[in-house]
């Protein structure tokens, strides 16, 4: 069976075909080719340690959800505000063509699109999906209410 070696401080494998004119570092131990084929294959993100001579692989932490959760929100907030900008558009045009209708329509979409990253359904999710989730039961809440002359507002699909 061929081997190589790996030091742990230098996080880097020696094979036995090169020479070290500076010597070996002082911790480098034996690990098999297949260890160290299963080290280079080992899926993104995962870690890897050799724990009393066996290879040990590993996935990454989750990353904790209030920063998931606001990575995503703040997401939300950009995508929202462009729909916002659009929407002013069409809400500014209304006043000067006094069109009553158009402005509440245009107001009430804006208020729903500013609450929606409070609703109480965003509130109480405790995980990355059941958020997205309920933005995005939200986004399409408020695009049914809206009337057809503010449709073209909306990017299709999730927010």
């Amino acid at each position: 069976m061929m081997h190589t070696r790996y030091s742990p401080t230098t996080g880097n494998f020696y094979p036995f075909d090169l020479a070290y004119p500076n010597g070996l570092p002082a911790d480098v131990i034996e690990v098999s080719q297949e260890d160290f084929a299963a080290v280079l294959q080992r899926p993104p993100g995962h870690s890897f340690a050799f724990l009393d001579g066996e290879l040990a692989i590993s996935a990454p932490e989750p990353e904790p959800y209030a920063q998931v959760a606001q990575a995503y929100l703040d997401s939300v907030r950009t995508k929202r505000d462009q729909i916002l900008n659009r929407l002013s558009g069409i809400g500014f045009a209304a006043v000067e063509e006094a069109d009553q209708r158009t402005v509440q329509a245009v107001l009430v979409t804006r208020q729903a699109l500013l609450d929606i990253t409070e609703v109480p359904a965003v509130l109480a999710a405790t995980h990355a999906d059941a958020l997205k989730q309920a933005v995005n039961a939200a986004y399409q809440h408020i695009v049914a209410q809206a009337p057809a002359a503010l449709l073209g507002v909306f990017p299709p699909g999730e927010l």
